[in-house]
Order: structure tokens, then C-alpha cells, then sequence
């Protein structure tokens, strides 16, 4: 997966609003900036609109109370290889983003 087509995001540029985007369209965040803290090595914060990712077969990656907001699992797969890339968060009492593995995409063109 490369995320090179996105913009980075500054702290000051987040909305911590529940059930609202923590990132503008097209935008992502390294992870360590977000003031968040992660079970898994998450190494950026992306949009939900902004990556084409499919939901994860094993449901019990989605434990929250309206949404999944497990933040020890990965729920979000590649839609080419399956590969898990990153988890979904997406509850009632937080903002909506996918928290991405560093370990499994790129900031730069692979190709």
C-alpha cells in the first residue's frame, strides 16, 4: 500500500470530534503526533475516505459500542493482496480514522 498521493497533517489541523473525521479528506497524520496511544505500531492516522481498504472476515475485530474501536487489533485488510493493514476506529465516543501499521505501506512509490 503507498500513501504517497496524501498530504501530511499538522496536530492544529485535527477535528477530536466523536463520530467526526479526526482528518480532513485526502490527509494523513504520523501517528506519534496525534496525542493518541496505541496497542499496535501504528505509524499514521489516515482519513477513512482516503484509503480503499475492505473489513477485516473475523468479526471479532470490531468490538466497540456503536463502532469498532478496538485499538489492539488489526480490522482493515488490503483489497489486492488481503494483507492486514490497519484498524479501523469508528465509535461513538471517538473520531473516525485508520490507524495504519508502518511495517506494511510506504510514503514513497514502490513501483
Amino acid at each position: 500500500m503507498n500513501l504517497s498521493s496524501l498530504k501530511e497533517s499538522k496536530y492544529d489541523e485535527l477535528t477530536f470530534i466523536d463520530e467526526k473525521e479526526l482528518l480532513k479528506e485526502n490527509r494523513y497524520i504520523l501517528a506519534s503526533n496525534a496525542g493518541f496511544i496505541f496497542e499496535l505500531p501504528f505509524k499514521y492516522l489516515v482519513n477513512t475516505k482516503s484509503i480503499l481498504l475492505i473489513n477485516h472476515n473475523d468479526q471479532k475485530r470490531f468490538n466497540g459500542c456503536c463502532g469498532p474501536s478496538e485499538f489492539g487489533k488489526l480490522n482493515q485488510v488490503c483489497s489486492q493482496c488481503s494483507s492486514e493493514i490497519g484498524t479501523l476506529i469508528s465509535d461513538c465516543w471517538t473520531p473516525k480514522f485508520i490507524g495504519i501499521d508502518g511495517n506494511k505501506v510506504s510514503l514513497k512509490p514502490l513501483w
